[in-house]
């Protein structure tokens, strides 16, 4: 099987001629350029502005292993590109989109909606709509979908979107809060907490899942009764003040 390798001017407009001489490598060490007969060159002439090169073929792979780190070629004045590392990567790409898309296509109500939530998709679609375009996010960028959709963290981010929705947790001056409790400056902080807290998250989920508003803090007046309790100068002084 052929593996096309070019080397290309990066200013074929202009491109007549060009030599590549004998250079040093990264390592100061004299690369030369040598013939089938073993006889040292003292470069190589290029007439055209893009030479292509079968490195299958062991004339045109001693070129390239001479042409890939030229001065020339590391100082942008020439660029490399291998055509069958490009027929891979899309081949790659293909597959990964219609992996994407299968994976997507499959996907029930509350699933395609999660996932639109993450994609940052309007939920202002009618379901068939939306479902059409998370299909459509997946083909169009199917590395992000199935990030997202393979994201171990998943279920936590979309509670923590609900959790915001209903005022539950908010964001606040750059630090998420619940309450009185700080959960942290970012999502992976915030996940953290709620792993450290299982009875506070199962109690917002079961909040979510009854539509029960959150509930308001209230502040017990402690101070007051270890006062009356205790030292009965201050306690008059509080009553004063009441």
């Amino acid at each position: 099987m052929r593996h096309i390798v070019l080397i290309k001017s990066t200013n074929p407009e202009k491109f007549n001629y060009v030599k590549f001489g004998t250079y040093k490598n990264e390592r100061g060490v004299i690369q030369e350029l040598v013939d089938p007969n073993g006889i040292k060159l003292t470069g190589y002439e290029m007439t055209q502005a893009v030479l292509s090169l079968d490195i299958t073929n062991e004339d045109s792979k001693r070129v390239y292993e001479f042409l890939k780190d030229h001065p020339l070629v590391t100082g942008g004045k020439f660029a490399v590109e291998d055509l069958r590392a490009n027929e891979e990567k899309n081949a790659e790409d293909a597959i990964k989109t219609a992996d994407a898309v299968v994976v997507a296509s499959q996907l029930n109500t509350k699933e395609y909606r999660d996932i639109a939530r993450l994609l940052g998709i309007s939920l202002d679609f009618d379901d068939h709509l939306l479902k059409a375009k998370v299909i459509q996010t997946a083909s169009s960028n199917p590395s992000k979908f199935l990030d997202i959709y393979n994201d171990e963290e998943k279920d936590y981010k979309i509670f923590m979107k609900d959790a915001t929705d209903s005022k539950h947790i908010n964001f606040v001056n750059g630090v998420w809060k619940h309450g009185s409790n700080t959960l942290g400056l970012s999502v992976d902080q915030v996940i953290a907490w709620f792993k450290d807290n299982p009875d506070v998250f199962a109690l917002i989920k079961q909040d979510l899942r009854d539509g029960s508003k959150p509930k308001e803090e209230k502040v017990k007046p402690e101070i007051k009764e270890e006062v009356k309790g205790g030292n009965s100068k201050l306690s008059e002084i509080l009553n004063e003040n009441e």
